[in-house]
């Protein structure tokens, strides 16, 4: 069992090609422990879900969080990240995430399905009006809250979150 979640996710405006990303931490029981997101102007869906993730993986670390799944709803990445053979990869991002996930032997990267990540996907846009470099959330907001209520209501989270 896990003690601690964290899903993350990038989007990018196509109209303009603007970019962000978000995650959030949950605890065994689905509570809410951070929410976070991060406006990072230009790049691909792919760099914004690497900085998502790196973001989430660095707030984990330095709260000493142990035994932690971490969901991604983007298979190409879970698998550029799980890939043992691109320890060395040319992607400075991904070689980062590598070595903090080599350090951290109780925390496992799995893929999820993008239904599963709504919150995650509300949190980043919401990175298109704050523009914020990182922007910490310790409580979420009335509309996060909807769509963890309706995620209970679907037996996808335990009715203890807040």
């Amino acid at each position: 069992m896990y003690g601690f979640y964290l899903n993350t996710d990038g989007v990018v405006q196509t109209n303009i090609g603007l970019s962000a990303t978000g995650g959030v931490i949950r605890d065994n029981m689905g509570k809410w422990i951070l929410g976070y997101n991060r406006f990072l102007e230009k790049c691909s869906v792919f760099t914004a879900e690497l900085y998502g993730l790196l973001d989430g993986l660095t707030l984990l670390q330095k709260q000493g969080y142990d035994r932690v799944l971490i969901q991604l709803d983007n298979l190409e990445m879970v698998k550029t990240i799980c890939d043992r053979k691109l320890d060395r990869s040319n992607i400075s991002l991904v070689r980062r995430i590598q070595q903090i996930l080599k350090h951290e032997d109780k925390w496992l990267v799995r893929y999820t399905l993008g239904e599963n990540n709504q919150v995650v996907d509300l949190l980043a846009k919401l990175a298109f009006v704050i523009k914020e470099e990182l922007c910490l959330f310790d409580y979420p907001s009335s509309e996060i809250q909807e769509i963890i209520k309706n995620y209970i209501s679907r037996g996808m989270l335990t009715s203890n979150v807040h």
